[in-house]
């Protein structure tokens, strides 16, 4: 009966503590270049567009005098915020919920380390708990991690 109740108990406590979680993080055995071509393709196919990049690492890399020791401890070779959008599910989440268009535009941070690359996707569903969008931006985070899979994340 005791070995039950702690298995029921971790088994609740797990699931609480897991259940706050809003990164989606999957990666793929590719290099960055490989992968940010095909998560491009597979966004499009979801009518996801790219319209910038913000290249994360070359900005440290100019900083790196500035940083010292502190520079790029944990060796990524590549990070790039990849910034994407669509108009007319931002112009949706701008008529149901204004203050849901703090998530737009949305953005993949990938980050390439030994020839493999992570995807990190905050989960708009997770800030838009209570919206009245919540149900367009779960269509969209639908869509994201679809476009991931289908570009090869796992």
């Amino acid at each position: 009966m005791f070995k039950k109740t702690i298995l029921i108990l971790l088994f609740l406590f797990t699931g609480t503590l897991f259940a706050g979680h809003a990164i989606y993080k999957v990666s793929i055995n590719e290099d960055f270049p490989t992968a940010l071509h095909t998560l491009k393709k597979t966004l499009e196919q979801q009518n996801l567009y790219i319209i910038s990049k913000a290249d994360i690492s070359g900005t440290l890399k100019r900083m790196k005098n500035k940083l010292g020791t502190e520079y790029n401890k944990r060796n990524y070779s590549k990070v790039q915020s990849i910034i994407f959008c669509n108009p007319f599910y931002a112009n949706e989440v701008l008529n149901l919920d204004p203050d849901m268009m703090a998530l737009c535009p949305l953005k993949i941070m990938l980050m390439e380390k030994n020839d493999k690359t992570t995807a990190l996707f905050v989960l708009p569903t997770a800030l838009a708990k209570r919206s009245k969008a919540r149900k367009v931006l779960a269509e969209v985070e639908k869509k994201v991690k679809k476009a991931l899979k289908k570009a090869g994340f796992r």
